[in-house]
């Protein structure tokens, strides 16, 4: 009987994690009814690495296929991406993130892990923001993990649609629709005068 009852948690515990690789041995145990150290034995005997492992592994495919952006120039770990398709960040969050003397994560920090994995999503060599609407509909707080999911939408020529929305276990907290831009070299870049903030986001709709 308890190995019938163990293989059926085994087959949940797999599929849960199928579902969302991301969710720690805390949360597994609540959805599962059992202690967190019945969820440690049941994924050493299923051979599942430990989060920190699963992140690390996960960041690691999907940072070999970027290319508009570098690793080390995200805010926060990528874990998930199919260019021009969508991507998955994760942030996990600490004092250093917060609004001095309070628990409250500064919206800048939001604000850039959503901005830079915009930038990410899209499969070119050199990607900006020309515009941005946002919005932050909830606060994140010391210790959340926020979870940052971009779509890519409408593609016109050199300019891409994303939208990300950012959630802190079920709460979405902040959610935008970039338009980025790519753009062939530096040169372009710097003499670049046909990018119009103000009609840009208008222009794909």
């Amino acid at each position: 009987m308890r190995s019938q009852q163990r293989q059926k948690r085994h087959v949940q515990l797999m599929q849960l994690l199928e579902a969302d690789p991301l969710m720690a041995d805390s949360d597994l145990a609540r959805e599962l009814g059992v202690s967190v150290a019945t969820v440690r034995l049941d994924r050493s005997m299923l051979n599942v690495p430990e989060l920190r492992t699963r992140t690390r592994q996960m960041a690691e495919n999907a940072s070999s296929l970027l290319t508009s952006i570098k690793r080390d120039e995200l805010v926060g770990e990528i874990v998930e991406l199919e260019p021009n398709r969508l991507a998955l960040s994760v942030l996990q969050t600490n004092r250093e993130y917060a609004f001095r003397h309070t628990d409250i994560i500064a919206d800048h920090f939001i604000y850039m892990q959503a901005a830079s994995l915009a930038i990410a999503v899209v499969k070119e060599d050199l990607v900006i923001v020309g515009s941005a609407r946002a919005r932050f509909k909830q606060y994140g707080h010391v210790g959340d993990r926020l979870m940052a999911y971009a779509k890519v939408g409408t593609h016109k020529k050199n300019k891409y649609v994303v939208s990300v929305h950012t959630r802190v276990s079920n709460r979405e907290i902040f959610v935008a629709r970039f338009v980025v831009v790519a753009v062939k070299s530096l040169t372009e870049l710097a003499e670049r005068t046909g990018l119009d903030k103000e009609n840009d986001a208008d222009e794909l709709d």
